[in-house]
């Protein structure tokens, strides 16, 4: 199997077979394939029409959740199931167009990448009719995430991507909602894969209603951010107590030159504390990247450890 291509679907009965038919057309110029669409616990009839169009349609692999377990979850369960030495993984609405998998491959095999994503955010990509909320929260996180990976990425949330199978075969995948994709970002460049970005264009949903919950979905990329960079949390906290204490320890110096401290005031102890807390916070967010930098290596001993279990069977 050349290609194998991942949807999760979570009801999206408007754009089943839409989807399914604009990516079988783009698909029959690339040899040997297979689509893996995976219902993560539609309750309209999402999973309905998928089983009737893979009666007529064998390359159509339909896979389902009991319940739905989010976008990471059903994109593992796909993973699991793939065939072909490149996976794709694509949005079930369309927001990027299915002649960007051609793409995708053609970029992966021609430079001998790893991974290749799709981003709306580099130099030449771009967005139509997304709403300017969206639009803004979804930029801000691809900064933010992207600052806590060790390359330079523009679009670190994007579903749109192309692996080589090694990849996905070499790191242990955690997240089961949205941030998968940072995940798997994060732990493929730490173990030296090359990856790259190539300009498209993101569109707004024509069919259907958003699955994105903003809310959740900001905390779990903050949460990743912190748990990739722990010093962007603990720094920032650690050094603001410390500037608190020091600010509070330049006013008392001043009412002791002015002759009006009062050592029994309460601001000599919240100084004292405001710097101790600071500094230990500081130190706590040094061992925590240790910690992470420990883990990378993991990483790379895990790699190496399927690399060989691959080799003996």
């Amino acid at each position: 199997m050349e290609v194998s291509v991942i949807i999760p679907m979570y009801n999206e009965e408007d754009n089943v077979l839409i989807t399914l038919k604009e990516v079988k057309k783009i698909l029959k110029t690339c040899g040997s394939y297979q689509i893996i669409a995976v219902d993560d616990g539609s309750s309209d009839r999402t999973l309905e029409l998928l089983e009737e169009y893979a009666r007529e349609n064998p390359e159509l692999v339909v896979l389902k959740h009991p319940v739905n377990m989010g976008m990471g979850k059903a994109i593992r369960t796909g993973f699991e199931q793939a065939e072909g030495d490149v996976i794709v993984t694509l949005d079930a609405d369309l927001s990027y167009e299915p002649q960007y998998i051609t793409e995708l491959i053609r970029e992966l095999h021609q430079h001998h990448l790893d991974i290749v994503i799709g981003s709306q955010y580099m130099e030449g990509g771009e967005t139509e009719d997304i709403p300017f909320i969206r639009l803004f929260v979804s930029k801000m996180a691809n900064k933010i995430v992207g600052y806590a990976l060790d390359r330079n990425i523009s679009t670190v949330t994007g579903i749109l991507r192309a692996y080589r199978k090694e990849v996905l075969d070499s790191i242990e995948i955690e997240s089961t909602g949205t941030e998968i994709n940072p995940e798997i970002l994060s732990k493929a460049i730490s173990i030296g894969f090359e990856v790259k970005e190539i300009p498209v264009k993101l569109k707004g949903r024509k069919l259907g209603e958003s699955k994105i919950q903003f809310r959740s979905t900001t905390i779990s990329h903050l949460l990743f951010t912190f748990y990739e960079k722990p010093m962007m949390l603990f720094g920032v906290i650690g050094l603001l107590m410390c500037l608190i204490g020091i600010i509070s320890a330049v006013y008392l110096f001043y009412q002791y030159l002015m002759g009006t401290l009062d050592p029994s005031r309460p601001l000599m102890l919240f100084m004292v504390l405001m710097i101790i807390a600071g500094i230990q916070i500081l130190i706590f967010g040094f061992v925590a990247t240790q910690i992470s930098l420990l883990k990378r290596e993991i990483y790379i001993v895990q790699k190496e450890n399927k690399l060989l279990r691959k080799r003996l069977k």
